[in-house]
């Protein structure tokens, strides 16, 4: 590429994206605390114990695979 081409990706980048303004308009922090005090957010959905239970009976059933699984970790 060469330099006028890349000054026009430039140019055109910065017209399709406006500059992002840092600061924060109000704080984060007490809508964080009340989602993680509420009991009725922090329970698990059934999906999440669908695949708890997935991984355990494959685990069970093909116990070789965790040996597969530790590989590529």
């Amino acid at each position: 590429m060469t330099d006028h081409d890349d000054q026009q990706i430039r140019k055109v980048l910065q017209q399709s994206c406006p500059p992002v303004d840092p600061t924060l308009h109000r704080d984060l922090w007490p809508r964080v605390l009340r989602k993680l005090e509420d009991p009725s957010k922090s329970r698990m959905p059934w999906y999440d114990w669908a695949l708890v239970a997935a991984t355990v009976l494959t685990v069970v059933a093909f116990p070789r695979l965790l040996l597969v699984f530790a590989y590529h970790l």
